[in-house]
């Protein structure tokens, strides 16, 4: 299986109950299926700034994707699924604290990378934008103010 990986950097993230900003890892082809296996974030603020970022389900239909860049862990392979944040409709999930996982850290200098175990890697399952298990997002649910963030993510197909 192939490995992707993903990148927001240098963001300002706006902080929302619901929003998923950040980037959206979306699988859109029934029958494909992709592993997140890792995601980090961070932060290079000049002072101290409260964060708390939050990974989950897609519960809406986002509208108009913007591409983010996908790398490849060997040359030539192309991913299935994209990576990407929305200019039109932002990708919602559940209202915070539901989700997958959730984290508070401070964006001078703080972060952090969880490598999620094998078989405990969250799945997103491909259908059409709307289907449930087909998209997982992350936003932040305090932090507005900050410029300077970085949010990643690696997954198999």
């Amino acid at each position: 299986m192939a490995q992707f990986s993903a990148a927001q950097v240098g963001v300002s993230a706006a902080a929302s109950t619901t929003n998923l900003s950040n980037y959206v890892v979306t699988m859109l082809t029934v029958g494909d299926i992709a592993s997140i296996k890792l995601i980090s974030w961070g932060g290079l603020d000049t002072s101290l700034v409260a964060q708390n970022t939050r990974w989950c389900r897609v519960s809406n239909t986002p509208v108009t994707a913007v591409a983010l860049t996908v790398q490849a862990s060997s040359p030539g392979i192309t991913p299935n699924g994209a990576c990407n944040t929305y200019s039109g409709t932002a990708a919602a999930g559940a209202a915070s604290p539901a989700g997958l996982f959730q984290q508070s850290w401070n964006s001078q200098g703080g972060g952090g990378v969880m490598v999620l175990p094998i078989g405990g890697e969250w799945r997103v399952s491909g259908g059409a934008l709307g289907t449930i298990y087909n998209q997982i997002g992350c936003g932040n649910t305090v932090g507005g103010g900050s410029t300077s963030q970085s949010y990643g993510v690696q997954w198999e197909e």
